[in-house]
């Protein structure tokens, strides 16, 4: 099991983007993030795609999600987070 840690900003910056959408798709949003948020803590290694370093990016929901991992202290820091696609 993993530490998962949202940095305040990026927390911020996903609060931003549930304001925009309709109802249905924040919805949609959330519960992806929900169980993206599983996800990261059972088995980070396991999704999205590996960036340069410890950095890896994952797509949910419409959502670009980057995040690192430091397999040392078993934690996953999720850095940045923007609209994807339409």
């Amino acid at each position: 099991m993993y530490t998962l840690k949202w940095r305040e900003a990026t927390l911020d910056a996903l609060a931003d983007i549930y304001t925009e959408p309709p109802v249905e798709l924040r919805e949609r949003m959330a519960g992806a993030v929900e169980k993206l948020n599983a996800r990261l803590k059972n088995a980070p290694l396991a999704e999205g795609e590996s960036r340069s370093g410890a950095g890896r990016i994952t797509f949910v929901a419409g959502l670009a999600i980057l995040f690192t991992v430091d397999t040392a202290a078993r934690a996953v820091y999720v850095t940045r987070v923007t609209r994807y696609g339409n």
